[in-house]
């Protein structure tokens, strides 16, 4: 809900608090993005040593910091646009990188993991649920932020809200989710793999 929130809200957040331009949130999702690859590169070798469940954690933690340091980022104040955008405050690109990363090592690490914490006749059932889930969150964050921007009338309240979700996302896998190593398999290679003679 927490990461649904900030995609969905981000480009009315830059607009409507920081008073900045629209094209600012194209730098976000580069710099994200980038972010993100890094995250997925080094993902799998960290949930090698420390297990899925220490890396989804790590990668929560990383970005509660992000966007607790979000709710303290204010508008510049210095008008640089001709309609009098004000400048872009450049510490939500760091926050931006940051999360980025954090998050990538969530989306690495989540799904195979679910798949992990069932029995191979449960597969089926186990990746409903994941996806149940996950639509189920995207569909009720807009709505329910949308209603605390009606009683706050801030678009400050974003941040707050993500970071009290991703903090709580975070605390609630650490104390009750299973950390399960995953046994290594050796991969077939040349022909074998194929079943070839």
């Amino acid at each position: 809900m927490a990461d649904n929130a900030i995609g969905t809200y981000i480009g009315n957040y830059v607009i409507y608090y920081l008073n900045s331009a629209s094209s600012s949130t194209m730098l976000l999702t580069i710099i994200g993005g980038v972010a993100s690859v890094a995250g997925f590169a080094v993902a799998g070798a960290i949930a090698d040593r420390i297990g899925r469940k220490w890396t989804i954690s790590l990668g929560l933690g990383v970005t509660v910091l992000a966007i607790a340091a979000m709710c303290f980022v204010a508008p510049t104040g210095r008008v640089t646009g001709a309609n009098g955008e004000m400048a872009f405050p450049a510490a939500l690109f760091g926050v931006w990188a940051v999360k980025g990363f954090g998050m990538a090592l969530v989306h690495n690490c989540s799904f195979p993991m679910v798949v992990e914490l069932c029995s191979s006749k449960k597969i089926g059932q186990f990746t409903g649920y994941y996806y149940a889930a996950s639509m189920s969150a995207q569909t009720v964050t807009p709505v329910l932020l949308g209603l605390m921007f009606r009683v706050t009338l801030a678009w400050r309240a974003l941040p707050v809200y993500a970071a009290i979700l991703f903090a709580l996302s975070c605390a609630v896998f650490c104390a009750l989710v299973k950390n399960i190593k995953a046994r290594k398999v050796e991969n077939a290679r040349g022909l074998e793999a194929i079943e070839g003679d």
